[in-house]
């Protein structure tokens, strides 16, 4: 499998993207801030936040040519190996950093809705890839967790 990079696979999810901007607006509107955690909080978040966009770009690289919205490869190399899904990993660390950055507890209050979303749509994902890559997919998924 050749190795190039493909924009199309840099993932904007719906749930995380939408979470983040109602968080954001809601924190504009009616500040629910944590207490004062001090830089530690900041520092904990600006590493979460790196870490989850250098898995983004990994996932996005180990993927190479294959459409992954479309799939006619299964992805199972890089952090496909340990994750099935590593691009909501990331972006779940994203949403973490961002939430200890910015100290906001909206976006806490928004993490088990995340969460429930993210697990649906993964659930959805996994079907749709059982269905084109049958039991290549099955081995694959009793091989690797679903998240970590």
């Amino acid at each position: 499998m050749k190795r190039y990079w493909r924009w199309g696979n840099f993932p904007i999810p719906q749930a995380h993207v939408s979470l983040i901007g109602v968080g954001v607006i809601l924190n504009a509107l009616w500040p629910l801030t944590f207490e004062p955690g001090g830089p530690w909080l900041t520092i904990v978040g600006i590493a979460l936040v790196l870490v989850g966009v250098a898995l983004m770009v990994w996932a996005t690289a180990a993927a190479g040519q294959v459409e992954l919205a479309d799939p006619d490869t299964l992805v199972t190399v890089g952090p496909y190996e340990m994750s099935r899904h590593p691009m909501y990993v990331a972006w779940t660390l994203v949403y973490l950093g961002l939430m200890a950055i910015l100290a906001t507890g909206w976006l806490l209050i928004f993490l088990p809705i995340l969460a429930i979303w993210v697990h649906w749509d993964s659930g959805r994902e996994e079907q749709r890839m059982v269905e084109t890559f049958g039991a290549a997919y099955q081995d694959y998924r009793t091989r690797v967790r679903r998240y970590l």
